[in-house]
């Protein structure tokens, strides 16, 4: 694969851990709760400290108006490599969106595996959701009940918010990964850009089996070099 690496910009998208199931956090389909038990996911929903008010509290039906400042991901990359995936939102609306959520779906899985991960085929084993890549860090406090859903909370008017994930590729292959933006987790508050379009994006990805190599430079510091 070659070396250099490009950012793929922001691209409308068209119109088991266990065998746990509940409402998707986006609306569209069912998701897997993270942690592997209902009991655990109605706990994650409520914000630490005993007595905290729940993540989905208080949520309106209503569609709130954002736009997708800068969405990125490098569309070449290389086993163990550490890349970034990074989502700008702005609040174009004039009203709070109550909590701006986001989820990803990895290999045209859906949300019946984690975050940035795909399903097996291989018969007998307890889980199919497999990873392609590994998340080393999260978008800050974003953690939700959901496996593939994170909430950075309240988004004022003509404010902004970013997604950020560090993640390393564990398996080679082509992969397209999308995301979904919502203004809650509970599926009643919904976020869509200013012409009325779903506020998502896809990104496609080509992981080369060759892992990025390195080597130690006359200064004694690491030089990455593209796998060849």
């Amino acid at each position: 694969m070659p070396g250099n690496r490009a950012l793929r910009r922001f691209e409308p998208a068209s119109d088991e851990v266990t065998p746990w199931y509940v409402r998707a956090a986006v609306p569209g389909r069912d998701v897997i709760l993270r942690g592997g038990t209902a009991a655990l996911a109605a706990a994650a929903l409520v914000v630490a400290g005993c007595g905290g008010e729940r993540q989905d509290a208080n949520e309106k039906d209503a569609t709130y108006r954002v736009s997708v400042v800068g969405a990125e991901f490098p569309a070449r990359q290389q086993l163990a490599e550490e890349t970034e995936m990074r989502i700008v939102v702005k609040n174009v609306d004039d009203r709070t969106i109550p909590n701006l959520a986001a989820t990803i779906e990895a290999a045209g899985e859906g949300t019946e595996t984690v975050a940035f991960g795909m399903l097996t085929d291989q018969p007998g084993v307890s889980s199919r959701s497999r990873p392609v890549w590994v998340v080393d860090d999260g978008p800050l406090s974003g953690d939700t009940a959901y496996a593939n859903t994170w909430a950075l909370g309240p988004l004022e008017p003509g404010d902004e918010q970013t997604f950020s994930w560090r993640v390393a590729a564990v398996v080679p292959g082509r992969y397209d990964v999308t995301y979904r933006l919502a203004g809650g987790l509970g599926g009643e508050a919904k976020v869509e850009q200013a012409d009325g379009k779903p506020a998502a994006g896809r990104f496609t990805v080509d992981i080369s089996r060759k892992p990025r190599q390195a080597r130690i430079a006359a200064d004694g510091t690491i030089v990455r070099e593209p796998a060849r």
